[in-house]
């Protein structure tokens, strides 16, 4: 009877073994994945959250961003003069990686060359930008890292805009990640242009393709760059929507058979095992304050979103900054507070804190407009002022108006 007893026990804990197995099959997070380049990052285009990272302050090479920067202020600095024509100079020309055989002394417009930087890492067209922008090549430079400085780039310096090697410019994964979201969200135009698969050059002969291959096989994809010095060594640069949620995914250095397999299991280990939801709604109640005798909810009065893990809240702590009493009138576009979450991933999210209504002043009539002229009082005096000469001369054309009706009187007489 014992061993029938334990065989069942045995035989239940195997079944509760195999369903606890099932469950963690099918439910639980994915590990991260291996892959080939030695350095690579995904990150949440929205937010900036990283979702997986590999080496990513490791100083590189990357002719794709020299590209990318290069495109940037190019649309930064002519964003209202994209048609203007700009005329090619014989040492624009004149360097390796001229694929558009631009005509010394011909005329293109800025878009077009934009547009053949980054869809077709031309680099007489960046040389074309860089000396009509800055001057010329050195001045131009000295915006690209002028632009890097602005946007924390700690990790990176250019010598020239085409991306052509040199030992002294270099980049980072986070750094490049960092520049393609301020790019993509702050320019609407970069965001078309590195979102195009193709288009016909100027010329009518030549069309621009993008060489990022995931365009036409993964699933999402809205955007895209590769690029490389060595063949050895290629950066693939790909966005990717999926449920609202965009990605990016930059791998560096990679050897070229695996550069799309790793870029493929990132961006999938990225859609499996985030989601991007409400961290906080509009309208949601966060703390609650006294306002003169009254009590009100602050809340939020706009969506706040964050990605987190499949399964987990995410959110490490909420701090507030937030005094416990105001006096009114408070007003619901009145900022009261900060809510600061924090998350797991240490990213901080600062939520601001707004009155749910409108609380005036309790006291009577007469008080508030004592204390409304008191608040005012240069604005007071000025119009008691107005007030009085507009008195003085309504008083005036009465006075006038009297003497003329008793002169009319006293001449009918």
């Amino acid at each position: 009877m014992y061993k029938k007893i334990l065989a069942q026990i045995q035989c239940l804990m195997v079944v509760v073994l195999i369903l606890l197995s099932f469950e963690g099959f099918a439910f639980g997070a994915q590990e991260a994945p291996e892959i080939m380049a030695p350095s690579a990052i995904l990150m949440e285009l929205q937010r900036g959250q990283i979702l997986y990272k590999k080496n990513p302050e490791e100083k590189l090479h990357i002719s794709s961003a020299n590209k990318i920067m290069t495109g940037l202020i190019a649309l930064e600095k002519m964003q209202n003069q994209l048609n203007t024509s700009i005329t090619v100079s014989k040492k624009a020309v004149s360097v390796e990686g001229a694929v558009l055989n631009l005509e010394v002394g011909g005329k293109y417009p800025v878009e077009d060359l934009i547009y053949s930087v980054l869809l077709g890492s031309a680099n007489d067209s960046a040389n074309v930008l860089a000396e009509y922008i800055g001057g010329d090549e050195q001045g131009f430079v000295e915006l690209m890292n002028k632009k890097a400085k602005e946007l924390e780039m700690k990790d990176t310096y250019f010598t020239n805009p085409t991306g052509l090697y040199d030992e002294n410019q270099y980049t980072t994964a986070y750094d490049l990640a960092v520049l393609i979201r301020y790019a993509v969200t702050k320019s609407n135009t970069f965001n078309e242009i590195f979102s195009s698969k193709a288009r016909p050059w100027v010329d009518g002969r030549q069309i621009l393709i993008n060489s990022n291959e995931l365009f036409w096989s993964y699933d999402g994809v809205d955007g895209g760059k590769t690029g490389y010095n060595e063949k050895e060594r290629q950066t693939a640069i790909t966005t990717a929507t999926r449920n609202g949620q965009r990605l990016v995914c930059i791998v560096l250095d990679s050897p070229e058979e695996s550069l799309y397999d790793d870029s493929v299991k990132l961006l999938d280990y990225g859609f499996s095992n985030f989601r991007t939801g409400i961290l906080v709604s509009m309208g949601q109640p966060l703390k609650r304050v006294a306002v003169g005798d009254k009590s009100v909810d602050l809340v939020s009065i706009g969506d706040y979103y964050y990605t987190y893990p499949v399964g987990e809240n995410y959110i490490k702590d909420i701090e507030f900054k937030v005094a416990e009493n105001f006096d009114p009138p408070v007003l619901k576009s009145d900022v009261l507070g900060i809510a600061k979450y924090i998350l797991e991933d240490g990213t901080v999210i600062e939520v601001s804190l707004h009155p749910a209504v409108d609380v005036y002043s309790s006291v009577g009539w007469f008080e508030s407009l004592l204390n409304q002229v008191k608040e005012y009082r240069d604005i007071t005096v000025l119009l008691c002022i107005l007030f009085a000469i507009e008195v003085f001369i309504i008083i005036y054309h009465i006075v006038r108006m009297i003497k003329r009706a008793f002169s009319r009187l006293v001449s009918r007489q």
